[in-house]
């Protein structure tokens, strides 16, 4: 009886004690667990936040982290929270601990639980028992059961699980954007992208799209607000799957600008804004590569001016430059390479015609030029865009050039007589057609002569023209009798002609007298020929004159070849010392003088050609005169210089290759003969000479003769002029 109770009284005050303690302890172990677990928790996620943060993770380390926390937060709930939770402390289990912590207990409190709790063996002895129970009812009276559990650590754990929810709490409450996105990014595995604090507004883009001309420099400018960043860089990625990255350049504060080059494609861009780890991304924008407008093809056609009568005709493909006749029509007929709105034909930024749209991408323009240039097709779509490349036309316009008209007189010189005949020889020529053609005579007086007759120029059209014809060349004599021209006068004359082109109008309009008249820029005009009329015996003294000099120097020429025939005589009678190189330089020497000997000859021979045409064409000349110069002068110079000489010059040149005494003689003889033929050349000179001294003489005396009749009739004429005079004074005056 005593021991039961002894055992009720045990329980109610010890054992009931320790199982609510026990009880309390299981609840303060989960408490802690799962405030240790709260701790992980928010640790990990911050480890979560920095790494993504900072490192910008992408869909697959986030799962990767994710799947590390889940697996930490299940160990640790298992170990902190599930097993403790499902761990059973009895009155023992709390027994030990007290007397882990109360060591004058030692095995006391323990051994009466175990009594009291556990039925008693058949051989313990319950005075024993009972004994324990009591003695340990009295030790542990003074011990509190809750207080020796360790609260510090338990406010530890619960301050750390407090703190925990806390920062989670105010990092939600603080920042919920950056919040949100973490828990997207790292529980939802979405993709979405950090809030920042730094704006970037890029300009031309709309909807985050840009659309941009091919081929034109692509520059981009973004400006930042809130917090700008310290750099700026666009990652662009093409549609070929090409990837470029480049620094941006800040300019001002707040603007990031970047030169992209010339878009060759369309591409994506976005920007990385420099942080701490890894850059921040924006959003991708499109930028769409578009078309300017601009010419594809085009067909020029070109319809000449009516007066050219030739066809219209049709640039070849890919030609853009022609040179085209004045007043020509031009007609483009142009296709574009997308649909455009508006088209106009220009040069020099000027409208030049306006250009009719056939269709969405046909353009035709039909103008007359007004000016050499280049034109183009200025293009706008209905984008707005221009053409800035425009494919151009470059057109030369060509005045039809005046006809060339040339004027020969062969044989004629400066000087004149009234009773000339000129020989005409005109040649004339034009690409289109010549309509005209005249022969322009403009006398002028002697200023005593008392002629009121005007100088004006004449016309004489020229016969044998057939409208149209490309090429005209008339031969003919021309008198100079019908002009009643006097000694003393001047007499000018040329050739103009005209074509067909508008405007082209022979003018008889002349110069002011001692001028050269100017022609209209459509007509064509020969060289003016400027003569002087003289007296027959005037020019017949001018052409002694003339005849005496080319005499004296072909004297002076002979002189030139009896040195030479001297130099060739003394090489041949020193050929036996010299040697082959010194005979080679010499007769090469002597060759180039005796070509040069041929050159003069030929000059003086073509200068008696010209006196005796001058007297043939001033009907100065007879059959004895055109004998003696022809027979006696031209024709043996002509026959010396393309003859003689050049066939001496040629045994020279194979002398200067090899010597050979007996040519050497060959040339000797050669010389000798060719100086003795112009010896008789210089000899038909001076006969000529003399002759015509006695002719001038003759012609002197008859001259003296008229002079001489002429000053007596004029000696007798004052005379009478005299006796009238006095007679006239001395009569009355009623007479």
């Amino acid at each position: 009886m005593n021991g039961v109770d002894v055992t009720a009284g045990f329980r109610q005050s010890v054992l009931l004690p320790l199982r609510a303690a026990g009880r309390t302890l299981r609840r303060r172990i989960v408490l802690e667990g799962a405030c240790r677990c709260v701790a992980v928790l928010v640790a990990a996620a911050f480890v979560q936040f920095a790494l993504d943060k900072l490192l910008v993770l992408g869909a697959g380390p986030r799962a990767a982290l994710l799947l590390a926390l889940l697996a930490l937060m299940a160990r640790n709930l298992w170990r902190y929270v599930i097993r403790p939770f499902a761990l059973r402390i009895d009155a023992e289990d709390v027994a030990r601990i007290l007397e882990r912590r109360h060591p004058p207990l030692k095995d006391i409190l323990i051994s009466a639980v175990s009594f009291a709790t556990r039925p008693a063996p058949a051989d313990s002895s319950l005075a024993m028992r009972s004994n324990v129970i009591r003695d340990c009812q009295q030790r542990v009276r003074a011990i509190p059961f809750g207080p020796n559990i360790r609260r510090d650590r338990h406010r530890k754990f619960l301050a750390t699980g407090l703190v925990a929810i806390s920062v989670a709490g105010i990092a939600a409450i603080w920042q919920p954007d950056t919040f949100a996105t973490y828990l997207a990014r790292n529980f939802a595995l979405q993709d979405v992208a950090w809030p920042s604090g730094t704006e970037l507004w890029i300009q031309g883009f709309a909807n985050g799209k840009l659309r941009w001309p091919v081929g034109d420099p692509l520059t981009l400018v973004v400006t930042a607000s809130g917090r700008i960043p310290r750099g700026l860089r666009a990652e662009f990625e093409a549609s070929s799957g090409a990837g470029l990255t480049r620094d941006m350049a800040l300019r001002g504060r707040e603007q990031f600008v970047v030169d992209y080059g010339p878009l060759q494609q369309s591409m994506k861009v976005r920007f990385l804004i420099w942080k701490l780890g890894v850059d921040e991304r924006t959003e991708w924008h499109d930028i769409e590569a578009i078309e300017r407008p601009s010419i594809a093809g085009a067909r020029v056609q070109i319809t000449p001016p009516p007066y050219s009568r030739q066809e219209p005709y049709t640039l070849a493909a890919g030609q853009t430059g022609a040179d085209i006749l004045r007043s020509s029509a031009v007609r483009i007929e142009a296709t574009t390479n997308k649909p455009v709105v508006e088209a106009s034909l220009r040069s020099a930024d000027r409208v030049v015609a306006p250009a009719d749209l056939l269709s969405a991408t046909q353009i035709v323009s039909a103008f007359e030029p007004s000016h050499s240039g280049t034109f183009y097709f200025a293009l706008r779509d209905a984008d707005g865009l221009d053409d800035l490349r425009p494919v151009t036309y470059s057109l030369r316009l060509l005045s039809d050039p005046a006809p060339r008209v040339r004027l020969t007189l062969p044989g004629a010189g400066e000087m004149l007589v009234a009773a000339a005949v000129l020989p005409l020889v005109v040649d004339c020529e034009d690409n289109l057609g010549i309509r005209s053609i005249d022969l322009m005579i403009r006398p002028s007086r002697l200023k005593d002569s008392g002629d009121t007759r005007p100088d004006d120029s004449m016309t004489e059209p020229l016969p044998g023209l057939v409208a149209g014809q490309t090429n005209y060349t008339q031969e003919r004599s021309w008198p100079l009798l019908p002009l009643t021209l006097q000694p003393g006068d001047e007499l000018s004359m040329w050739v103009r002609a005209a074509d067909d082109q508008p405007g082209a109008a022979l003018s008889t309009a002349t110069a002011p007298s001692g001028t050269e008249p100017a022609a209209p820029p459509s007509v064509g005009q020969s060289q003016v020929y400027t003569f002087r009329i003289v007296t027959p015996q005037e020019l017949l003294a001018e052409l002694s004159r003339r005849e005496n000099e080319w005499r004296r120097e072909f004297e002076g020429v002979i002189q030139a070849q009896e040195r030479l025939n001297t130099r060739i005589m003394d090489i041949h009678d020193q050929a036996a010392a010299a040697t082959s190189e010194a005979l080679s330089t010499r007769f090469a020497q002597e060759a180039r003088a005796q070509r040069q000997i041929a050159n003069r000859i030929g000059v003086i021979s073509r200068q008696f050609e010209q006196l005796l045409a001058e007297r043939q064409i001033n009907q100065l000349e007879d059959a004895t005169i055109r004998r003696r110069l022809d027979r006696g002068v031209i024709r043996p110079l002509a026959g010396i210089a393309a003859s003689d000489i050049p066939q001496i010059s040629e045994v020279m040149d194979r002398l200067r290759e090899r010597f050979d005494p007996a040519e050497a003689e060959s040339l000797e003889t050669a010389q000798k003969r060719l100086l003795a033929r112009m010896y008789e050349v210089l000899a038909n000179m001076l006969k000529w000479e003399g002759y015509e001294e006695a002719v001038a003489l003759l012609r002197d005396i008859i001259r003296l003769q008229g002079d001489l009749n002429r000053d007596t009739r004029q000696q007798m004429q004052k005379e009478i002029e005299s006796l009238l005079g006095e007679s006239a004074t001395t009569q009355p005056e009623g007479r």
